[in-house]
């Protein structure tokens, strides 16, 4: 890691060596001259080789720990809260209610247990005019910092309790009596770094006083025009030295969007130029419509098109029929036929003699599709063939040769399709089923195996527009927004423990009706250390005692590939009434007569996945129930379970679930290949989002050939800030 910083900075040629910058006068703001060209690329100097400002090998190695390597490391990382020593109260003057900042000495520490068995840490401090107390669970280790004696100052909501005056989990800074004729540590708004062990954050203020006095003037990387319409007044020099040791909130507010814009403008910007790549010097194949064909295929369905789908087909169609290679992101609620979409899609491609690829996570999955596709296809001479980890060595060899040798087939895969021995003869038509199961280095994979062929990336989990137009903002978006005509109903129940008889009896009513019934459990067999329920253990009780009438099976991930597909083919033969099974059957299983869907431990389980498993059911005409058991303990699954009883609406349900989580598990999948976001939040920021958005994309919108002044002065910017992750280049 530290060896990539001297790289970097090496890689630019030290100081001596500069960025090839065109001079325009109108563009002066954003074009540096030499010594802030020089200013920019110090910022990847090694921390090691600074000297000076109190950084030595001890602390350097420290910092590391908080992956703070070079100086635009250290400018970039930002504090977590801001403690508001200008304006301090006296103990004596504070009110319930109030949200203060006070000062005063460490006068006891004590330690207890509440009846709960938690730990129970009490620091009061004293400032002469009356205690307060400090409260906090679990956290002992804050008696070690805050130690009696210890000059401290508190931040919090006020409360009076047990006849004392209380803070609960205080914002709390260690101040030093000669720090009042230190102006970085009281008597201002101070920052709050992340810190690490060995490393305090006053010891962190004290470096950052010295970087941003030394380093802080950064170049301006805006244009002119941008900055007047966002109304961008200060340089980003100020808005560093501000976020770090603001003057007021208001301008640490000011300072904060400016940079979240610009972390967001670059990032948008780089998926500006990823998708111009993806449309210059790429001939991709163009495909003929015979529309006479496809209607003809359309019309032998047993089943009719809804509107969105005939929409997204037009869109589909339009894009193969060009030289430019499709990329379309095909997006719709559980249940609302994409699968359809990309068959046709597929057949178009098989008629104009190339192969087709779709590629899915599992191999239950890989099955139904290619059980599916084999049926609605068996008047027409197309060759359909699946591919997974499980087939047999003989069969692989001859679908392998089938694949190099032959011209138009329809293939199904799952990772499999992906490994070297893969070889297509013809490949036009890539298709990614249930995307966000694939990295984006899988992904690129698949594409590689032909000469730039058309890509269609399909999401049965909806994806909010804020990470749509982060996450997928190089690609064009189709959405289905229309569910076929003739479901049922679906009606979602939360049961407690002491209900379980009631759900079973529901089940069993169901089952006597001629239905079938799903029962998900979160693992395959015990654990002693999670206490939830285990498909093994579970179908063992169900089938001897609960449903011993019934037929019951077991379905998980450790039996063999031909044993799931015997499983699922009973099942959908009506031979089976319960199927016992772990997430397994999350994706793509379109069981009919399915109208039961319980859920063990649903609180374990993320809002989408809850709304996969729902989404097996329902796709029949029979109103459908979906049971759930679980553990409401935390405010998160509280707040997950009850959106997910209240709406049915994916993408509503998309939206509360980034809402819930954030979007920090989200993007901590690095599937994606995008950078980290290290001030901006999609869910917070959406509105700047927005904006920047539009102004990166209208840049290179209205720069063909990315030769203006303006855009290779921002790739510039664009390479600085992401040196090390080219994400644009994917």
């Amino acid at each position: 890691m530290f060896g990539n910083i001297n790289d970097k900075y090496n890689r630019f040629g030290g100081i001596k060596s500069t960025p090839n910058f065109h001079y325009e006068p109108e563009f002066e703001s954003i074009l540096p001259k030499e010594n802030s060209i020089k200013n920019q690329l110090l910022l990847y100097k090694p921390l090691s080789k600074i000297r000076g400002v109190g950084i030595g090998n001890a602390t350097t190695n420290k910092l590391a720990k908080l992956n703070l390597f070079s100086i635009k490391d250290l400018l970039y990382h930002f504090p977590r809260t801001y403690l508001d020593l200008s304006k301090v109260k006296k103990i004596c003057d504070v009110k319930e209610g109030e949200e203060i900042t006070i000062i005063g000495v460490v006068k006891r520490v004590d330690k207890s247990r509440t009846r709960s068995r938690k730990n129970l840490l009490k620091i009061f401090i004293w400032d002469k005019t009356g205690y307060i107390t400090g409260i906090w669970f679990n956290q002992n280790y804050i008696a070690d910092i805050l130690k009696k004696g210890t000059f401290v100052a508190y931040s919090g909501v006020v409360k009076y309790k047990f006849n004392e005056l209380q803070i609960t989990n205080p914002l709390y800074d260690i101040l030093d009596i000669k720090s009042e004729r230190n102006q970085i540590h009281t008597g201002r708004i101070i920052p709050k770094h992340p810190s690490t062990a060995g490393i305090s954050t006053k010891n962190l203020r004290r470096i950052f006083s010295k970087i941003l006095s030394k380093y802080g003037v950064l170049p301006e990387p805006l244009p002119n025009k941008i900055k007047i319409r966002q109304d961008f007044l200060t340089s980003l020099s100020n808005c560093i030295n501000q976020i770090h040791f603001p003057g007021s909130f208001s301008s640490l507010k000011i300072s904060k969007n400016r940079l979240i814009y610009n972390e967001l403008f670059f990032l948008q910007l780089g998926l500006a130029l990823r998708k111009k790549s993806q449309t210059i010097d790429l001939k991709s194949v163009v495909m003929d419509v015979d529309k006479s064909k496809i209607e003809k295929f359309i019309k032998s369905l047993s089943f009719n098109l809804t509107a969105a789908q005939k929409k997204v087909i037009n869109e589909i169609k339009e894009d193969i029929s060009k030289p430019i290679p499709m990329n379309r992101l095909l997006q719709g609620d559980v249940g609302s036929g994409k699968t359809v979409v990309a068959l046709i899609s597929m057949i178009i491609s098989s008629l104009n003699g190339y192969q087709s690829a779709i590629m899915v996570p599992t191999e239950v999955l890989a099955w139904q599709h290619f059980k599916n596709f084999k049926k609605m296809l068996k008047k027409y001479p197309f060759e359909v063939l699946l591919l997974s980890s499980s087939t047999l060595p003989s069969e692989k060899l001859k679908i392998l040769k089938q694949i190099k040798e032959d011209g138009n087939q329809i293939v199904i895969g799952t990772h499999a399709l992906i490994q070297e021995k893969v070889i297509f003869s013809n490949l036009g038509l890539v298709i990614v089923d249930e995307q966000h199961r694939f990295g984006v280095t899988q992904r690129k994979r698949l594409k590689s195996k032909g000469k730039y062929p058309h890509v269609l990336i399909m999401s049965a989990t909806p994806i909010p527009r804020t990470i749509t137009q982060t996450m997928y903002g190089d690609l064009d978006v189709s959405i289905i927004d229309e569910m076929p005509p003739g479901r049922g109903s679906v009606e979602t129940r939360l049961f407690h423990p002491g209900e379980r008889e009631e759900a079973y009896n529901l089940i069993k009513s169901e089952l006597n009706e001629g239905r079938q019934a799903f029962i998900i459990c979160p693992l395959i067999e015990d654990s002693d250390l999670l206490k939830v329920k285990s498909v093994i253990k579970e179908a063992e009780e169900l089938k001897q005692v609960v449903f011993k009438e019934y037929n019951v099976e077991i379905l998980h991930g450790q039996l063999s590939s031909k044993k799931r597909e015997e499983i699922m083919q009973r099942f959908e033969n009506k031979e089976l009434d319960v199927l016992i099974s772990t997430t397994v059957v999350e994706v793509g299983i379109d069981v009919k007569n399915a109208t039961v869907m319980l859920i063990e431990n649903a609180d374990r389980f993320g809002l989408s996945q809850l709304h996969q498993l729902r989404g097996r059911i329902r796709r029949g005409e029979h109103k459908s129930y979906c049971i759930l058991f679980a553990d409401l303990k935390t405010d998160e699954a509280f707040k997950r379970i009850n959106s997910f009883l209240k709406t049915e609406d994916g993408f509503e349900l998309a939206n509360k679930d980034l809402e819930i989580r954030g979007e920090g598990e989200i993007f901590g999948d690095r599937q994606w290949g995008i950078p980290d976001l290290k001030i901006s939040s999609i869910v917070r920021d959406k509105e700047i989002l927005e904006k920047s958005r539009k102004d990166a994309f209208s840049i290179i919108k209205n720069d063909i050939s990315l030769s203006s002044p303006i855009t290779k002065v921002l790739i510039n910017f664009l390479n600085f800030e992401y040196p090390d992750n080219k994400f644009w280049q994917i």
